[in-house]
């Protein structure tokens, strides 16, 4: 999503003490990063010559490795994803790239339905896989489709990355690379964990799209960018979770279509997706969380097992790190193929 560019924010403070302390909090992220168990998430991040050589270097990478400290830390499905990191500017917080991977609808549901069996204690998943034929499905000759993280990490496939160390895409794939996540550097940005008025977090602004590189957010959907009434016949991982009523899916890129994530079948409605197709129609619609279509300056989002996030990624195959019972109160409230390129519409900035 392109914008008018944004007025380039004043660099942080680069004295001795303030670097040496950014620096010393990156050093520990990475020992944190690399000794993580065997059975758990490890996100591996890759800077370009932008942000190596960026005065601000240290407090964007900082802000990175928190970023992937959050969502390592939560889900313990044993894999390795790895992302590059790049900045650049316009009308968008931050927006990344990744590839997708088809499969046929038995072939997914068959292999999410073993996804769920070995996670016993994730009731989001086991109930979304009760509740699959309430949802929607593709149509004739389509597919399910699931970005090559999500595939090497929930389901056990071998598909390699297909971005190499420049973040190009590389359609032979067997690249470094699983996807590219790319901050606007040019908005006013906050690099930690406190809100600063009139200031972007950079941590909800990478996690955002961490999560979509995983599987979730608006790379869940293939809604954006098909026309209004003919969405096609391929469907997202989360497009089997819109519903606009109890046992009514929702399957449209039309303005304004109502479309809410529900994994029993549209009883409940976890939380609404976005309804404007001029930002990601897997994202939410309310203000303030992560997965916002809409970034908000002045707060930091918070991304906990309570988060709408965390039953969101629950309902594709992730496994909580440490199993509560927070993500069931969102409930109790009322083939492999050729892989393509695809680049999500941005986090916006409003």
């Amino acid at each position: 999503m392109t914008g008018p560019r944004s007025t380039a924010s004043a660099p942080q403070s680069t004295s001795r003490r303030g670097f040496t302390a950014d620096i010393l909090t990156i050093a520990v992220m990475v020992v944190a990063l690399t000794t993580r168990p065997a059975e758990a998430l490890l996100i591996m991040p890759g800077f370009t010559s932008a942000i190596t050589s960026d005065p601000n270097a240290a407090s964007i990478e900082s802000a990175i490795y928190s970023a992937i400290g959050t969502i390592d830390s939560l889900y313990s499905n044993p894999g390795t994803v790895d992302v590059l990191f790049d900045e650049g500017s316009g009308g968008f917080l931050a927006e990344s790239n990744t590839t997708d991977q088809p499969y046929s609808y038995s072939s997914y549901t068959g292999l999410l339905a073993a996804v769920s069996a070995a996670q016993p204690s994730n009731t989001v998943l086991a109930t979304a896989i009760a509740n699959l034929g309430s949802g929607n499905t593709p149509g004739p000759g389509g597919t399910v489709q699931v970005t090559t993280a999500d595939a090497q990490v929930v389901l056990g496939s071998s598909a390699t990355g297909c971005f190499n160390s420049a973040g190009a895409y590389v359609s032979a794939c067997g690249q470094p690379y699983d996807g590219v996540v790319t901050l606007n550097t040019g908005v006013s940005l906050n690099y930690t964990t406190t809100p600063v008025p009139g200031q972007y977090s950079a941590i909800g602004g990478v996690e955002h799209e961490l999560d979509e590189i995983l599987g979730g957010g608006g790379q869940g959907s293939v809604l954006n960018g098909t026309p209004c009434g003919n969405p096609g016949v391929d469907v997202g991982v989360l497009d089997l979770y819109r519903y606009s009523s109890p046992g009514v899916p929702s399957f449209s890129s039309c303005n304004g279509t109502l479309a809410y994530l529900s994994v029993d079948g549209g009883n409940t409605d976890i939380i609404q997706f976005n309804g404007d197709p001029s930002g990601d129609l897997g994202d939410f619609h309310p203000s303030g969380y992560v997965q916002s279509a809409n970034a908000t300056p002045g707060i930091v989002p918070s991304y906990t097992t309570a988060s709408p996030e965390f039953a969101m990624m629950q309902s594709i195959g992730y496994e909580g790190a440490v199993p509560e019972p927070a993500s069931l109160a969102l409930l109790g409230s009322g083939l492999v193929g050729v892989l393509a390129a695809r680049r999500r519409r941005n986090r916006k900035i409003r």
